[in-house]
């Protein structure tokens, strides 16, 4: 695909993937299992905004946003942050400088989210709501703030996705 043909599938994955944070995070008042699902669908959210920002600019290539082991899968979120953290991929002020805290703190979400989908369950999972807040401030920079692609036709979605991580953060509010 070319490059800028993924941002607005991606920017869709940014979007279902706060939905689904945000309705678990919810339904987790009255299951609280059901909040073992937030960090999975905010690494998704995550990954995804990485995708459509390493595809914005006119010189972003095919392997950009690949996994060096499997071409044909997007690469893990470690690998995207440090690409969009490279001057070599993003120039300012959509070249993502983060602080060690930030970093971390994305760090704890994809712990608790291979912890859901790999470890063994009935595992007591650490609550992450600063972490979560964490990403949601990256998926604000890199969709909202900063983007690298250009937001012509993805006005709805984006309005979305901020109105998606408003009400995450109000949810995160009282819980923090």
């Amino acid at each position: 695909m070319v490059p800028r043909q993924r941002i607005g599938p991606a920017l869709a994955a940014v979007l279902e993937g706060l939905k689904l944070a945000r309705r678990e995070l919810a339904g987790s008042e009255m299951d609280l299992p059901r909040r073992r699902w937030v960090p999975v669908a905010l690494v998704s959210a995550l990954q995804a905004g990485l995708v459509a920002t390493l595809s914005g600019y006119e010189s972003a290539g095919e392997g950009d946003v690949t996994d060096p082991a499997q071409p044909d899968r997007f690469a893990p979120i470690a690998l995207l942050l440090r690409r969009a953290r490279s001057t070599e991929y993003l120039n300012p002020p959509e070249l993502l400088e983060l602080p060690g805290r930030v970093l971390r703190d994305i760090e704890t979400v994809v712990v608790a989210r291979n912890g859901v989908l790999h470890g063994p369950d009935g595992v007591k999972k650490p609550e992450v709501n600063d972490a979560y807040r964490s990403i949601l401030q990256v998926l604000q920079q890199i969709c909202l703030t900063h983007p690298s692609f250009p937001v012509e036709g993805h006005g709805v979605i984006l309005a979305l996705i901020r109105d998606e991580i408003s009400a995450l953060e109000r949810a995160l509010a009282p819980a923090g």
